[in-house]
């Protein structure tokens, strides 16, 4: 992963705004249409986003190669079969699952929540690794992989990930300071430590990027995610919510 950043020109926290997918021509059209409807309607005190209106920060967007997905569950053996009840029927409900990637593929369809400094995006990932389930970030660029997540303070690389797939329409980030209050909205299922408590995706500001990782309301100085080959914290952060 290329750690050389640089500053994005951003006039306002979270400047980058919606997140962007590799689609057809005709489609891109519609949805800078649509992006122009909602622009002025993020969440308040960010600021004027690269290419965005005030709110700065639209919803995220669906991303991710042409042809069809991997199936959805690893089984037993890959260790992602085990998913909680509760986790598959929100996503379900809502058109998103979580799809088996490997070795820096992105499924069809992939949930793009952050960018780095230089434009690429990132896309929203968890991996198992040390019996936990971990929220992390997934991308083609990124070495030794394709997905990072943060562990034990260090930045962790993994080439067996899911990617979150679907319907991102449904999805909507919420301001967060210090440790997750769950509060007026329902946060993504997407993981848990060793110990079963659970883990939410989150997105921060860093370095002229946008990185995603973890947080929980077990984690106090609010959110770690892998940057630089080290994992980072910050108590300013957006945790990744359904709309309703």
């Amino acid at each position: 992963m290329n750690n050389q950043y640089q500053q994005g020109g951003m006039t306002g926290p979270y400047g980058q705004g919606a997140p962007q997918g590799r689609v057809p021509p005709q489609q891109q059209q519609q949805q800078q249409q649509q992006q122009q409807h909602r622009q002025g309607q993020g969440p308040p005190g960010m600021g004027m986003g690269m290419g965005m209106g005030p709110g700065g920060f639209a919803p995220p967007r669906q991303g991710g190669s042409g042809g069809p997905p991997p199936p959805p569950n690893m089984g037993p053996s890959g260790g992602y079969g085990g998913a909680r009840p509760q986790e598959r029927g929100a996503n379900a409900t809502r058109g998103l699952q979580w799809v088996n990637a490997f070795n820096g593929q992105i499924p069809p369809q992939a949930v793009q929540g952050g960018v780095e400094s230089d434009g690429t995006p990132l896309f929203v990932a968890r991996a198992m690794y040390k019996g936990g389930l971990h929220p992390g970030k997934a991308g083609p660029h990124i070495q030794d992989g394709g997905c990072a997540i943060g562990w034990g303070h260090k930045e962790v690389n993994v080439a067996e990930y899911q990617v979150l797939c679907g319907d991102a329409s449904q999805l909507r980030w919420i301001n967060q300071n210090k440790e997750l209050v769950i509060q007026g909205f329902r946060p993504v299922d997407a993981g848990h430590e060793e110990t079963g408590e659970p883990l939410y995706v989150a997105k921060a500001l860093y370095q002229g990027s946008q990185q995603l990782g973890k947080c929980a309301p077990h984690i106090k100085h609010g959110m770690s995610f892998p940057y630089g080959h080290k994992e980072r914290t910050t108590d300013k952060y957006m945790v990744l919510a359904y709309v309703n």
